[in-house]
């Protein structure tokens, strides 16, 4: 049952036209977009950005260094899709006073006037689809028979990131590596009713990746966290933590040893440090990299050998919030969720 909610204004513009805004909670975006459905608009908006569909500059990066953070401004416009913009901050000292270390807003704009439809929760629509990211590239690349998983980072990423390679495989067991064994035995205990394998807390990242099947990478690191001599044959990794030149959240090894897939080669040049270090360092290039809507249109072979590597690096797009927005927008509408506002 969707919540109905009176909306807040008067009954029109001073303009003589009521517009009917809604502001979709985090709650609200869950129930309306539900993460296999997320999965399914990563596809399609990571497809269309390959056909050349999408119209989505390079995202404008605004640092802020007296606090070491950067608040990132972008947009995109898909025609069958629709019209978005979002700013998102990543203020790293947040965590130390127990406040969200990203925030956000996004705007969805209708896409024949310009005039705006919907404010979402950018926080809660960013985590979710870089999930589902994940969870596209490990239902395109990963082994059919992939049943071990394994998590490193326990934040909002962390927490999307399993219910993604959740929707997409029947994982039986999934070790989850944090900052410290005790905020891993926090978050098994607090996912571990919301998922289908058994969530197993670990001490480090090297006992999480050994044997695992699926890896799910998702911090803020600068530093490598996890050694590519662990990746086991057949193996599909998801890098999602890092977004710019001075992060390397996975290490060389890691990197050369993977045949890899991103969002957009133009933005893998612009933020993913680690793919840059790399191919300065002769162990990969740019020409070897697949875009993931290659394969999603049937364009592109993702996993070509059961023993292959698959290694799947995302700096995020803005083609996925308009996917995942616009999506919800509508379904929101048909359950009568959100809150209404006449503007």
């Amino acid at each position: 049952m969707g919540r109905h909610i009176p909306s807040v204004g008067t009954a029109g513009s001073r303009y003589g036209r009521a517009v009917n805004f809604l502001i979709l909670s985090e709650r609200d975006l869950h129930q309306s977009l539900p993460m296999r459905d997320a999965v399914e608009a990563m596809k399609d908006a990571f497809g269309a950005l390959f056909a050349g569909e999408a119209v989505a500059p390079q995202r404008a990066h605004l640092s802020v260094p007296d606090q070491d953070a950067v608040s990132l401004l972008m947009g995109a416009y898909i025609p069958s899709m629709g019209l978005a913009t979002k700013v998102v901050s990543l203020f790293p000292h947040n965590a130390r006073a127990g406040r969200p270390v990203v925030t956000g807003l996004v705007e969805v704009l209708n896409p024949q006037t310009g005039e705006p439809d919907a404010l979402i929760d950018g926080t809660a629509l960013t985590a979710w689809r870089t999930g589902a990211a994940s969870g596209a590239a490990t239902d395109l690349l990963a082994r059919e028979d992939a049943s071990i998983g394994a998590l490193i980072g326990c934040g909002a990423q962390g927490r999307t990131q399993l219910l993604a390679i959740d929707a997409v495989r029947d994982l039986t067991e999934v070790r989850v590596a944090a900052r410290s064994l005790d905020s891993a035995e926090r978050f098994c205990r607090g996912m571990q009713d919301q998922v289908q394998p058994r969530l197993i807390p670990v001490a480090s990242a090297a006992e999480a990746v050994r044997d695992a099947d699926v890896i799910c990478a998702a911090t803020t690191s600068r530093t490598p966290v996890l050694d590519g001599a662990d990746l086991k044959e057949g193996a599909h990794l998801n890098g999602v933590g890092s977004f710019t030149l001075d992060m390397l959240e996975l290490d060389p090894r890691s990197i050369e040893r993977s045949t890899i897939f991103v969002d957009e080669v133009e933005a893998a040049l612009e933020e993913a440090g680690e793919l840059v270090a790399a191919e300065r360092d002769g162990l990969t290039a740019r020409d070897r990299w697949t875009p993931l809507g290659a394969v999603a249109r049937g364009a592109a072979t993702g996993r070509s050998r059961e023993d292959e590597i698959t290694l799947f690096k995302s700096v995020g797009h803005a083609v996925q919030d308009v996917a995942a927005a616009s999506r919800a927008l509508a379904r929101a509408r048909e359950l009568g969720l959100g809150l209404p506002v006449d503007l």
